[in-house]
């Protein structure tokens, strides 16, 4: 307890003494705010370790997944067609031609004198304009008053439906306007036809029937399917992009072949390295954040207290279980003509790194993408191994997934040391204003011993100056 000062007389010198008093049993929470510090740094810190390693699991879940080593991609540069592909494509060459490109259907009125000009009778009630298409489930309706019957009218009711029709002005020349229709969809099931119920005159002004090509309207732009041969085979569609031909593939049609081309579907090695490098980054980075966090600082040989430099975890016995679990895994032999990391060109890196981490992972880029084109399979299964229990990818998922669990009754290391920190911060918390509300009645305490004896101390030196005078007046 800090020293306290001789007692004053009057309320200055007991106002100094109560202000010593009160500083002094404030320092009794000093002790629980510097472990409530503590115990806050590590929970932050384990919410880092947490972080690292929940993206190592998701680059480690990759190499885990079939599809990530049956990825493939398009090697041939096309003119007519560009194709996208999936794991379920087939490796190999296919010759394509496009015979025709998918369009959707464009109709156009003659010439009219006037935009703002009513097409239809005047009736005193709407008509219905319905547009069909054999591609949609129901036509589009629009219902026109007297005063809708223009072209800015009847384009601007058919836009304001929504439908799958869009409707345009075109300005031809001077006292030359013409409605055009265009379907929002291509293929041969996009052909409209176009009927008004309600006014004769406004049917034959724009009423069309696509099934036998009469009426008020010409086509513009004829609807027609997109037809493809694909090694001899014809496959029609009615949109550009066709992702149901062959499995796996999505071609999307640019224009008519002038020649054949060829689809050369390989497998991607780019993306499998890419996987690989991924998982190395994200081993790394775990390995970094364990260095942070368990950072020791070494002091001067009787300083008394650990360095503030310190990591939060410094000597934390999970944090070196983790590290410890997951760079056993690493030399564990795998079954299989590729057994070791060493094969792939992965190795454990002697040298410190920059941050003083020891044993980051290294890759040997060549070796790998040699591994991956001549021996892909291998590579695959001293990864995947099993799917369940064999296999570095598969046996580090599993790992990772149990030290990350949260789900009640199988709660991982992490959610445990982070509960045990919780519920320490709990009591920490309780502690303090338990200590803070006995700290609050020992100074009530205080003040009140404090009040009475000023009042005491006013009151003897009040008699003190009366007695005082009376002498004075006595003697002269």
């Amino acid at each position: 307890m800090a020293t306290i000062s001789n007692l004053g007389i009057g309320s200055a010198g007991l106002g100094n003494l109560y202000d010593q008093l009160e500083a002094a049993e404030r320092t009794k929470l000093t002790t629980i705010t510097t472990q409530q510090t503590n115990y806050n740094a590590q929970l932050s810190a384990y919410g880092k370790l947490q972080s690292a390693m929940t993206n190592l699991q998701t680059a480690t879940a990759a190499l885990g997944k079939t599809a990530t080593w049956n990825s493939t991609a398009v090697s041939s540069t096309n003119t007519a067609f560009s194709a996208t592909t999936t794991s379920e494509a087939s490796v190999g060459s296919f010759t394509v031609n496009v015979n025709q490109m998918a369009k959707a259907q464009v109709l156009t009125t003659g010439p009219i004198a006037s935009n703002s000009e009513k097409l239809g009778d005047t009736t005193g009630t709407t008509r219905k304009i319905s547009i069909s298409q054999p591609g949609t489930a129901k036509p589009l309706e629009v219902d026109l008053t007297d005063a809708d019957t223009s072209l800015s009218g009847i384009a601007s009711a058919i836009n304001k439906a929504n439908g799958n029709v869009t409707a345009s002005i075109i300005k031809a020349n001077d006292g030359d306007y013409r409605l055009m229709l265009s379907s929002k969809t291509t293929g041969i099931k996009s052909a409209m036809t176009i009927t008004v119920t309600g006014d004769a005159k406004l049917q034959s002004a724009i009423g069309f029937d696509s099934a036998t090509g009469t009426g008020a309207m010409s086509v513009q732009t004829k609807a027609q399917n997109a037809i493809v041969v694909v090694n001899d085979v014809e496959i029609e569609r009615q949109s550009n992009t066709i992702s149901d031909a062959l499995p796996g593939v999505t071609f999307t049609i640019k224009a008519e072949s002038k020649a054949d081309e060829s689809l050369d579907i390989t497998r991607a090695t780019d993306a499998n390295k890419k996987a690989v490098t991924d998982w190395v980054t994200a081993y790394n980075a775990l390995q970094s954040t364990i260095t942070s966090v368990t950072k020791y600082v070494s002091v001067d040989a009787g300083a008394g207290s650990q360095s503030n430099s310190n990591g939060a975890l410094v000597g934390d016995g999970n944090v070196r279980s983790i590290q410890s679990q997951l760079r056993g895994l690493l030399t564990e032999v795998q079954s299989g003509s590729v057994q070791i990391m060493a094969q792939l060109g992965i190795s454990q890196d002697t040298v410190k790194g920059a941050d003083g981490t020891l044993g980051n992972l290294k890759i040997d880029a060549d070796k790998l993408t040699k591994q991956l084109d001549e021996n892909p399979s291998a590579v695959q299964a001293y990864f995947i191994g099993d799917g369940k229990s064999t296999g570095l990818a598969t046996r580090m998922n599993n790992t990772l997934t149990d030290m990350l669990s949260t789900a009640t009754g199988k709660t991982g290391l992490i959610q445990n040391a982070k509960d045990g920190i919780n519920k320490t911060l709990k009591t920490l918390g309780q502690r303090y204003d338990s200590m803070e509300a006995s700290i609050d009645a020992t100074m009530a305490r205080y003040k009140a011993q404090f009040t009475n004896l000023d009042v005491m101390v006013t009151k003897m030196t009040n008699t003190a100056n009366y007695l005082t005078q009376q002498f004075t007046k006595s003697s002269s």
